[in-house]
């Protein structure tokens, strides 16, 4: 498992992903010399599932519009991978978390500047809300508690970061595709989200990391993604990063992430695809802390519980419009469960996640 944890830091994920475009490039140039795509990309047939953002280059002066929703559900508290109740939390803190729920709408454009090369660009709106409950011994004047406890939910909404990514298909064959992509993402996202005059724990002060809109640091996002498309069958995995650069104007940085793709898709309807992916996600622990919060508050308002090691599952479907006034529409959606989590401290369970897409190339 320590051997896992060193993806987290970003010297070791760019020698990884270095290693995965000379392997594969290897493997795939011989080919590729004799097979050449017509359009530079296979939008026409693209399978990815919804909650996949990086596939394929577009070709020159291409557009590619799209709005993707994700919905992620949490529940309960892990202790490393072990599920722990309420009064295990309240050894440390005084509140415990029941669920949170975070809702993500993102707009993104794509354009081919050239058959090889093109310009992504992604902006999020984002609604997040928890609820906990009080320790049972604590009580505190003109508190609005209900039942068992339970407390009026916190929640936050608005802009995301901003990211911009640049593609680069470096193989661009009828069957092999494989690209690069190097990006920013530019903190546009506030993370100065406080609680309201009359909530109990935090008045009119910053809340937990977590329920912020944004990292607050400019971060680096290296990509690396590989795609065999052949008749109905298509595969893909795809490595990426997420580098921080700096500590944010509060004095802390989220954990370098490292997240590894898989998925196989086969379209047996014509226009209808189906895929299955697997999705490993390793991110470090947090470096720094917020002064103004409490960290016995509640898990979230510690650093420390943050970063660790998730693997998830997906089944989607994708449908293509090809005729009539719909033409080169795409429209996908996603589910996923946990398979497994090891989580640094305490947090919350991962439960289930929805995502939705629409897209429309011209």
């Amino acid at each position: 498992m320590n051997k896992i944890r060193k993806f987290s830091h970003g010297r070791n994920a760019f020698c990884w992903i270095l290693f995965l475009v000379h392997f594969i490039s290897v493997q795939a140039q011989d080919q590729s010399k004799l097979e050449t795509c017509d359009k530079g990309c296979c939008c026409s047939s693209d399978p990815t599932p919804a909650g996949v953002m990086i596939s394929h280059v577009h070709q020159k002066n291409e557009w590619m519009i799209s709005y993707r929703y994700m919905d992620m559900g949490m529940s309960g508290v892990l202790d490393g991978t072990k599920s722990v109740d309420a009064n295990s939390v309240y050894t440390n803190y005084l509140m415990s978390p029941n669920t949170m729920r975070m809702d993500m709408h993102m707009l993104m454009g794509m354009y081919g500047i050239t058959d090889r090369l093109t310009t992504m660009v992604m902006l999020n709106y984002n609604v997040n809300s928890m609820t906990m409950t009080m320790l049972p011994t604590v009580s505190m004047p003109g508190m609005d508690m209900g039942p068992s406890g339970s407390m009026p939910p916190m929640k936050t909404t608005g802009i995301g970061d901003l990211k911009l990514h640049f593609l680069y298909g470096l193989i661009n064959g009828n069957y092999h595709q494989l690209l690069v992509s190097g990006g920013v993402n530019i903190p546009l996202g506030s993370i100065q989200q406080k609680g309201d005059r009359s909530h109990v724990m935090y008045p009119n002060q910053r809340l937990p990391y977590m329920m912020q809109l944004g990292s607050g640091t400019v971060d680096v996002l290296p990509c690396v993604n590989y795609l065999y498309q052949k008749n109905d069958l298509t595969f893909s995995s795809q490595l990426s990063s997420t580098i921080r650069t700096a500590m944010n104007q509060f004095g802390y940085k989220w954990g370098n992430e490292a997240v590894l793709n898989t998925w196989f898709a086969y379209n047996w309807l014509g226009n209808l695809s189906s895929s299955v992916r697997l999705e490993g996600c390793v991110q470090g622990k947090m470096t720094g802390f917020d002064p103004t919060l409490y960290r016995y508050n509640e898990p979230s308002a510690n650093s420390l519980n943050y970063g660790g090691e998730k693997v998830n599952t997906y089944i989607g479907s994708t449908y293509h419009f090809k005729s009539g006034f719909l033409k080169n529409n795409r429209l996908g959606v996603e589910y996923g469960i946990p398979l497994y989590q090891n989580v640094n401290g305490l947090q919350m369970k991962g439960k289930q996640s929805i995502y939705a897409s629409w897209s429309v190339t011209f």
